[in-house]
């Protein structure tokens, strides 16, 4: 067969492979564009360029080019038949083995952009190589760019590189990969730094520089719930998702439910519907309400609740700082708040007693040692938690404290708290009891 005859059929075959591509992917709804060298440098902002030199580049990951991203697919199947010619003589000197120039590519992440040499790339391909020889420009972005990365994919890159630069989180913690996978997310996580950074200024009675909130909010809020994530197998369960995403959707979910039960005084079963209804009407996807449900499914929300309630009381009370030794755990969400309460009640009575303010870390202490301690100090002498081997000396504090209260009502007096203690302590083996027969 003749060489220009042999040439021509493979230009023709590549047309057909390009276009029966195309239909393919638009019954699936997917890109097969390549990838424009300038979308990319308007969208990102380039930190630096320099020449690296004559590589050996794999033709798989070379998917954009720099002035011919229409002409050719993703594969860099032609598209279009008005530079035949130049491509049918490239591929004429393939067969001939007349040895042609290296392309030239800019290197972006682990992707290559053709700089010069679109139709020795194609050819190539259409030939079955895997590598191409080309002189290769480095250039420096603040975010990775892959062989899946779509043209679509640009405007969210976009925004995980505006994160990148204005949070300083690759410099500060170089192992984060704090990704979302669709767009406006970015801005959401950006304003629970902003919370975190205030709830440490206000902690600290000062400023906090930007880049400390940072690191505080990764190590301390962020880090925490993907290790929630990453501990229960979610993305296994979400894989279109990223731990970004499931982050800040637990997170704000978790922050709703503690505002429904805490400012309303509702149940937490009610607290979590009320909750599911604004996250869905703030995120209006279907992974959403399934992430609801597997959430509410299991233990680790509950547990995430505890952990950020207590946070929440240690940075509000201070109460380490005067009793290190403290222990003040519980084992269901929504004590921490009686907590505070509590304190804030024994902090009015000192300031009634003394006629003077008091500062509520100093009422937070006083209340340790002389409401809470003396309780908890009867429940060991008498072994009450042989009884309650599930529960904490906080949740049995609390109880007692409530059913104090309920007993003054009726009685109309002080009730002592020994008795209290033995009226919680009967309940409970009378409720065992009941259940065992039951």
């Amino acid at each position: 067969m003749a060489l220009d005859q042999m040439a021509n059929q493979d230009f023709e075959r590549a047309v057909f492979k390009g276009f029966w591509r195309k239909i393919l992917a638009w019954f699936k709804g997917e890109s097969n564009e390549l990838l424009p060298y300038d979308d990319v440098r308007e969208k990102i902002k380039i930190q630096g360029q320099h020449y690296i030199g004559l590589r050996d580049v794999p033709i798989d990951r070379i998917i954009g080019s720099v002035g011919r991203y229409r002409d050719f697919d993703r594969i860099f199947m032609p598209t279009q038949r008005r530079t035949k010619n130049r491509w049918v003589n490239i591929d004429k000197a393939h067969y001939e083995q007349v040895p042609l120039p290296p392309v030239e590519l800019y290197k972006i992440g682990e992707i290559y952009f053709v700089k010069d040499g679109n139709h020795r790339v194609s050819v190539a391909r259409k030939q079955g190589q895997e590598f191409v020889d080309a002189y290769v420009t480095e250039i420096k972005i603040p975010v990775l760019l892959t062989s899946d990365t779509k043209v679509d994919d640009l405007e969210l890159k976009k925004e995980n590189a505006d994160f990148v630069l204005q949070t300083g989180i690759r410099k500060i913690r170089p192992s984060a990969n704090v990704e979302a996978s669709m767009p406006g997310l970015y801005d959401r996580l950006l304003e629970h730094i902003d919370v975190h950074r205030w709830y440490l200024g206000e902690k600290r009675g000062s400023d906090v520089p930007y880049e400390e909130a940072v690191a505080s909010w990764y190590d301390n809020v962020y880090a925490p719930v993907v290790a929630i994530i990453n501990e229960h197998d979610l993305l296994k369960t979400f894989p279109k998702l990223s731990e970004a995403d499931l982050y800040l959707w637990i997170l704000e979910y978790v922050g709703y439910i503690r505002e429904a039960y805490i400012s309303e005084e509702i149940s937490l079963e009610t607290s979590k519907s009320d909750a599911k209804k604004m996250l869905v009407r703030t995120y209006p996807f279907s992974s959403v309400k399934k992430l609801i449900q597997v959430a509410n499914k299991n233990v680790w929300l509950n547990e995430l609740i505890l952990a950020q309630e207590r946070a929440a009381f240690l940075e509000q009370t201070l109460i380490k700082d005067n009793h290190p030794e403290s222990e003040l755990i519980f084992t269901l969400p929504g004590g921490y708040h009686q907590l505070i309460e509590h304190i804030a009640v024994h902090r009015w009575y000192m300031g009634e007693q003394r006629q003077e303010d008091v500062s509520s870390k100093e009422a937070a202490s006083s209340w340790y040692e002389n409401v809470y301690m003396p309780i908890v100090k009867i429940i060991r002498d008498q072994d009450i938690m042989d009884r309650f081997p599930n529960r904490t000396e906080t949740d049995l504090y609390l109880w007692i404290v409530k059913h104090q209260s309920s007993l003054q009502a009726v009685y109309g007096s002080d009730v002592p708290i020994e008795h209290v203690i033995e009226k919680v302590t009967e309940e409970n083996v009378h409720k065992k009891t009941t259940q065992k027969d039951e």
